[in-house]
């Protein structure tokens, strides 16, 4: 009986506290376009799951059915984001998607600033300019954009003892450790579209995150540590009566 107790106290708290440092899974909205001022609706959203210890799979959709990814110019990419060194990114394709990892560089997603690593797209197929690049709706690729990121090292999204808002899970400070990092200008993500709500295109970008695992509240944890006090007193009164 007493040692069921006490374990069960235990994971309660182990639980909270891996909620309020790391969850296994946040959501980023792709809400800002450029040329227009504060969030809009979203466009798209970026799913992140840590699947272990070292790898985190990134999921990106569209919010309109008709909507794709694109290359425009201005200067636009398919998909951007910032990656710490050493890691491996496998895209997994689908149908007649031409998703690819272009590398590490410097990638300007204008208004959005620079970014390091890119996600390419939009592959001509046959012509003159076979295995280029295209431009516009007409080469454009249908999302889901999935694609998986691994660091021996170790990887997580925002850091270990990344800090959360309790109330909304939006994300407060990153962690240590390998992680996501958002460019000078604060934007995690962007992103080169063909809207199919508008018939445009244009840049969307992501500034917050959100963690989906609930951050304890104070209440929370006063219950946690009234449930360690109760085990310590049940361990003592066991002893005196062994004694």
């Amino acid at each position: 009986m007493l040692r069921t107790l006490f374990i069960g106290v235990v994971g309660a708290v182990s639980l909270g506290s891996a909620g309020a440092a790391s969850a296994l899974t946040y959501t980023s909205q792709l809400e800002y376009r450029d040329g227009l001022t504060g969030a809009q609706t979203p466009y798209g959203t970026v799913t992140l799951n840590e699947l272990d210890a070292n790898t985190v799979k990134i999921t990106v959709t569209l919010a309109n059915p008709n909507s794709l990814f694109v290359n425009t110019g201005g200067p636009h990419d398919p998909f951007l984001f910032n990656l710490p060194a050493a890691s491996t990114i496998t895209v997994n394709n689908t149908g007649a998607q031409d998703f690819s990892y272009a590398g590490d560089g410097s990638y300007t997603a204008t208004p959005f600033g620079t970014f390091i690593d890119k996600i390419a797209c939009c592959v001509i197929h046959g012509g003159p300019k076979n295995g280029q690049e295209g431009n516009g709706q007409a080469n454009g690729d249908a999302p889901p954009l999935i694609f998986t990121v691994y660091n021996a090292g170790g990887l997580s999204f925002a850091g270990v003892g990344a800090t959360f808002n309790p109330s909304t899970g939006k994300l407060l400070s990153t962690g240590t450790g390998n992680h996501f990092t958002s460019n000078s200008g604060g934007w995690w993500f962007a992103a080169d579209i063909y809207d199919g709500a508008t018939g445009q295109t244009y840049n969307v970008a992501a500034r917050d995150a959100f963690t989906s695992a609930p951050v304890p509240e104070p209440a929370a944890w006063a219950l946690m540590i009234t449930g360690f006090g109760a085990a310590g007193a049940m361990l003592r009164r066991r002893r005196a009566a062994l004694a």
